[in-house]
């Protein structure tokens, strides 16, 4: 069911759209420019017209920097290739601890559907899965975990995730949770901690039994630790990914990279069996970051902005389908010069940005616009000229340096409207 349209968000789209005509039309766009490093100029720009969006996550926050015990602010992080390689999530997540302490790895999935995926706080080994992957609709059932990954153990399927010996990130852990699903084509999924025995998961149900999401944690003393799983046997034990978490308190920062998705292949996912992941998961802020790939569609004119917007706003309600007052934060998409095979125009990426913004806030979402952040449409190529580099040579993908960079921005502003939320709601200082 979609949300009715805020008025406060209504007012400010009708603003947005007379500025970006405006602007269209004097050529001011065109002038792109790099902005200076977010920190020398921590602005409010994350847009937030009810002033509510993210009220909950910054009520978790206060709690992880008041060093209450146990508290930890969990983050989920959906997106496409613009969360690859953990570059973005990784850029906030560090930052994020570094202030308000560190949480631990967060969900990792078992294996990569794609060598774009990872999880900068920990090493992850993983070999003989058999991988369905939402975005080829291939669990008709819907049960796609928490990442849109389904991992099928085969004979001999291994996964190994071990916390990081070096850096300051992802060097302790105090439990870990393995995500599976009983079925009756289950089987044996082994698990064990350092060198301890093997603990044998039976993953298999009686034959008229539905699937059902299950749960195993293994504690161990806070430290760094190595965990690993295993199929041997007969059947098919079926799994989602493993959490590493501290004690507390601080932040966790899951990257749940789904790349080359289009946002609509998140309608894939069943409603009720995804709010259950996202309840046991505990999130407190929502964070999505999709639209790169749906560029090409605005190109080929196989979408129109109006039918876009619908979808998105689906896509953010399934998501939210249990808890419509979740936070959450939309990303817009950054520049492109290019989407895939296509050449990109800047009227394209304009009318992107605008229908994601109508989304967001018609959702009761806050957003961010990536593209004026980096200097409005063009960037990229301003992006990709400097040293280092900010922007891959593909000119749709930032580097590495460049979502350090769109990172240092978000959190700023996230920081921004954090202070000013603990005035208003007289929440002790850190």
């Amino acid at each position: 069911m979609l949300h009715p349209y805020p008025r406060t968000a209504m007012i400010a789209l009708s603003l947005a759209a007379a500025i970006a005509v405006v602007t269209a039309a004097s050529g001011t766009a065109a002038r792109a420019s790099v902005p200076p490093p977010a920190a020398a100029v921590a602005r409010d720009v994350i847009e937030d017209p009810s002033g509510i969006a993210l009220d909950g996550f910054f009520a978790a926050l206060a709690a992880s920097e008041a060093d209450t015990p146990g508290a930890i602010t969990r983050v989920m992080h959906l997106g496409d290739s613009s969360i690859g390689l953990d570059g973005l999530p990784h850029a906030l997540r560090r930052r994020m601890q570094d202030r308000f302490g560190d949480g631990g790895a967060g969900f990792v999935m078992l294996d990569r559907e794609s060598a774009n995926y990872d999880n900068r706080a920990v090493s992850l080994t993983a070999s003989g899965w058999s991988i369905c992957y939402i975005a080829y609709r291939c669990d008709p059932g819907g049960r796609y975990g928490y990442g849109g990954h389904v991992f099928r153990g085969r004979a001999g399927a291994y996964t190994r995730v071990r916390t990081r010996r070096q850096g300051r990130y992802g060097r302790s852990v105090s439990r870990f949770e393995v995500w599976y699903q009983t079925d009756p084509r289950g089987g044996p999924l082994e698990v064990r901690v350092d060198s301890e025995p093997w603990q044998t998961i039976d993953t298999r149900s009686a034959a008229d039994a539905p699937p059902t999401a299950q749960w195993h944690q293994v504690d161990v003393e806070p430290g760094a630790h190595t965990v690993e799983l295993r199929h041997r046997g007969s059947g098919r034990p079926r799994a989602f990914g493993v959490v590493l978490e501290t004690d507390g308190p601080g932040v966790t920062w899951d990257t749940l990279s789904m790349i080359g998705a289009f946002t609509r292949r998140l309608l894939f996912f069943d409603a009720e069996h995804l709010a259950e992941q996202i309840e046991h998961r505990s999130v407190d802020l929502l964070v999505f970051g999709f639209g790169g790939n749906d560029l090409r569609r605005f190109v080929t004119n196989s979408v129109s902005t109006a039918e876009f917007v619908v979808e998105m706003r689906e896509v953010l309600a399934r998501v939210r389908h249990r808890q419509p007052e979740l936070s959450c934060l939309v990303i817009g998409i950054v520049d492109h010069a290019r989407a895939g095979r296509y050449q990109v125009a800047r009227r394209h990426t304009i009318n992107m940005v605008a229908a994601q913004r109508e989304a967001a806030l018609a959702e009761g979402c806050a957003f961010f616009d990536s593209m004026t952040a980096m200097g409005g449409p063009g960037s990229i190529r301003a992006w990709r000229k400097l040293s280092p580099a900010l922007a891959e040579p593909d000119l749709q993908h930032l580097s590495m340096h460049g979502r350090d960079r769109l990172g240092e921005m978000i959190f700023d502003g996230l920081m921004v409207r954090y202070e000013a939320h603990r005035q208003r709601t007289s929440l002790p200082a850190g």
